[in-house]
């Protein structure tokens, strides 16, 4: 299965998924490719980073182990078939 809806890149991100995007670059370090394909609807890319930071970021609350994130991360990739 492959790919039906094309991220933004950084070079096209203008306005609010420009914003988006490096608010992302700070909080997490990068741009997640959910967040690229999000951006297409600013309001929900918005709305997307501050939970995927809460869960991810220790610094914005998150209290899960990184290795147990990492490995929930890992077998839901599996699950769906992911490439990469």
């Amino acid at each position: 299965m492959s790919q039906r809806i094309r991220g933004i890149t950084d070079e096209e991100a203008k306005g609010a998924a420009k914003e988006t995007f490096d608010a992302s670059n700070e909080l997490l370090g990068r741009t997640a490719n959910l967040l690229r394909i999000l951006a297409h609807s600013p309001n929900v890319a918005r709305w997307f980073l501050p939970l995927v930071a809460a869960v991810r970021q220790p610094s914005a609350g998150a209290v899960s182990d990184v290795r147990l994130r990492n490995l929930a991360v890992l077998k839901t990739s599996t699950l769906n078939g992911c490439r990469y």
